[in-house]
């Protein structure tokens, strides 16, 4: 035991760094690819800020136990199978909000970037349960803070963070120019940094996170949520980073819809990587969904149906986050319509209901619309003051014009 742990030890010498995961899209899941092991294999993780425990799935698993339908063909960690594997002798289990699960035994590996030139130490779950079975990958990546994660592990990003590895307390994450499986994917995952210069029009627009002690999720005070809907034929929306959105409908034309839901200071914006969707809070769903010509239960139920032609450029929502006195530091960010459609995916209504109020789930159809930075502010703990920014894509990065 002492042995392994020493040589483990001897792999985190490294200097401080970036390090680059290109992105890999499949069956709308979002995943980078990490070696683990010694010898190392390759593993594919989807990324996900909405956790902080790293997982993989284990040749523990059966075919009842972590189901897996998909043609995809997953790889299996093996801690026999690796010479600087080592249990910590605690097994958790891991409960996520969309009821899915996973359960597996702590462990410390050496984990690597894809051409072995960075490896570090690591702990995550070795897993011989999983209802993941729809998953394009073989386990998760936790980005979330090390807080909320399973015991005797850390999040990965915290990991090289606290171990002084990374050049700046941050990653950035551009979702790439073409979210569809086929075709050259060139998403990117940067931890140690971000790379606005490349892709930014502008400047990223920043917010902090809820005061919490300690933080455990990259979640936002959300002070209100806006439906703007303009009301001439062909008039748009115009978004503006940071600021409220506005219209092309000509002066004096008051628009169809621009109504503010107040969060009344209990708002929270949670953002998701590992979700899809962007839902709304419970108490305000049908309203949101009524200002836009539409009933939620009639859309549910079938009665209406929501065609693509309905996802435009006429119509955004927006959120407003901030949780100072001074409302004129607030910053607010938008999603329109038009944007909501994904080249070859199927048109259906956009918004889901948080089950919570004044609860806001945002997940990559509004995170992939934009260059996003998640800054811890600080590498120690004690002296985090995390943030999270947007900023506006170039068009040769943005998706919606290739």
């Amino acid at each position: 035991m002492l042995t392994t742990i020493t040589f483990l030890a001897a792999a985190t010498a490294a200097t401080a760094s970036v390090v680059e995961l290109p992105v890999r899209l499949e069956g709308s899941y979002a995943s980078v690819e990490l070696a683990a092991g010694t010898p190392p294999k390759p593993y594919r993780l989807l990324f996900d800020t909405g956790s902080s425990t790293t997982w993989v799935t284990s040749t523990a698993c059966t075919e009842t136990s972590c189901p897996n339908p998909r043609p995809y063909n997953r790889t299996l960690y093996s801690a026999n199978a690796s010479s600087t594997s080592t249990d910590l002798h605690s097994f958790s289990r891991i409960p996520y909000i969309d009821g899915d699960g996973v359960s597996g035994a702590a462990t410390l590996d050496v984990f690597s970037t894809q051409d072995g030139s960075f490896e570090w130490n690591q702990t995550f779950l070795s897993v011989n349960e999983s209802s993941w079975r729809w998953i394009t990958a073989d386990g998760f990546l936790g980005l979330g803070f090390s807080s909320i994660a399973e015991a005797n592990t850390s999040s990965l990003v915290e990991t090289l963070l606290w171990d002084g590895q990374l050049d700046e307390p941050r990653f950035g994450l551009f979702y790439g120019t073409n979210l569809a499986d086929e075709g050259e994917q060139n998403g990117v995952l940067t931890i140690g940094g971000s790379k606005e210069e490349k892709y930014v029009d502008g400047d990223v627009v920043f917010a902090p996170l809820r005061k919490e002690d300690p933080y455990q999720l990259w979640r936002a005070p959300l002070r209100s949520v806006n439906v703007l809907f303009a009301a001439q034929p062909n008039a748009t929306v115009i978004l503006n980073t940071g600021h409220l959105p506005d219209t092309t409908d000509a002066d004096g034309v008051w628009p169809k819809a621009n109504t503010t839901w107040s969060m009344y200071g209990a708002g929270t914006a949670v953002f998701d990587t590992g979700a899809g969707r962007v839902s709304v809070p419970d108490e305000i769903i049908d309203a949101v969904y009524f200002n836009l010509g539409w009933n939620v239960t009639k859309l549910v139920n079938g009665q209406e149906r929501m065609e693509c032609e309905h996802l435009n450029a006429s119509w955004a929502l927006t959120f407003t986050l901030g949780e100072s006195e001074d409302q004129g530091q607030d910053v607010s960010f938008s999603i329109r319509g038009d944007e909501f459609v994904e080249p070859g995916a199927q048109c259906m209504p956009p918004l889901d209901n948080s089950g919570q109020n004044s609860f806001a789930l945002v997940g990559s159809a509004f995170l992939q619309r934009y260059y996003t930075v998640f800054d811890f502010g600080a590498d120690k703990v004690e002296e985090y003051e995390p943030r999270i920014g947007f900023g506006k894509l170039k068009k040769e990065w943005d998706y919606l014009y290739q």
